[in-house]
């Protein structure tokens, strides 16, 4: 009887659905591109069912489209895409870090300070959402719910999509957003770090949405009615003066001055 292999079976499938899912988030695969089998199959050196297959498992995370003529396209985000991306981050972020503030160590704030310091070095906006991703990956791991976890992954490679787009769009200026992005991080270990469940779960709700809310006007109104916010007493104007802040707001750092973005006038315009 022959022997067994020791090695691991290949899945085809896997390995190429992590090669495409990195190429359309990184932007190698502009949104509205078509992604054809034949192509991607030769690409790859394997026959069109593994192809196939990873196709089916991208258009499930969200990241391309099966057109009625059978064509496969990359997803494009529009502002209603973006907007509930948002909410979704809310609601779940929010919760994972009012679960995390409770049970919230040193050690907890050591890795994500290795990981701020990481960000501050980061060349090149790929590297800097990966460190972004990462740590609010750890932080709903440390929320010590794994459903809840679950749910988180459900979207995280639209939102990852999202702000790879944003960061393409807003070109030189991206490099503006992720230093606001990681003044928003500190504010948001320090809720943590302060093991105040209320405020962790407020101060990641702005976080989220003060980077994005330039992106889709009015979206941070639309948000206040959901349960992240329940006490926050932040200004309802997010672009309103430091002077005009008060109680939750004030006392998580969440007034940081936004830097200058292009505006969705301008991005519409390029």
């Amino acid at each position: 009887m022959p022997e067994r292999s020791s090695q691991p079976r290949r899945n085809l499938a896997s390995e190429i659905l992590s090669r495409l899912r990195a190429d359309i988030i990184s932007g190698v695969y502009k949104p509205g591109e078509a992604l054809a089998e034949p192509v991607l199959a030769r690409r790859f050196g394997m026959s069109r069912g593994p192809v196939r297959e990873a196709m089916i498992e991208l258009e499930r995370a969200g990241l391309v489209q099966f057109e009625p003529t059978g064509r496969t396209r990359v997803r494009t985000m529009e502002e209603k895409d973006i907007a509930e991306i948002i909410e979704a981050r809310v609601a779940l972020e929010s919760m994972g870090a009012r679960l995390a503030a409770i049970r919230w160590s040193g050690e907890h704030s050591n890795w994500i300070e290795q990981n701020l310091a990481a960000q501050e070095r980061a060349v090149g906006v790929t590297e800097f959402r990966k460190l972004d991703v990462a740590m609010h990956e750890y932080i709903m791991q440390c929320s010590g719910n794994e459903r809840l976890g679950a749910l988180w992954q459900n979207i995280r490679w639209q939102f990852e999509m999202a702000m790879t787009s944003v960061d393409r769009l807003q070109g030189r200026l991206a490099r503006e957003l992720h230093r606001f992005t990681i003044e928003g991080h500190r504010k948001v270990l320090a809720a943590l770090a302060a093991r105040e469940p209320a405020i962790a779960a407020s101060t990641m709700a702005w976080h989220i949405t003060s980077a994005l809310e330039w992106t889709v006007p009015g979206t941070l109104d639309n948000l206040y009615q959901l349960p992240a916010f329940t006490g926050a007493t932040g200004p309802r104007d997010w672009h309103a003066s430091d002077e005009e802040s008060s109680g939750t707001a004030a006392r998580a750092g969440m007034n940081a001055k936004k830097p200058a973005l292009k505006s969705r006038r301008r991005l519409r315009e390029k």
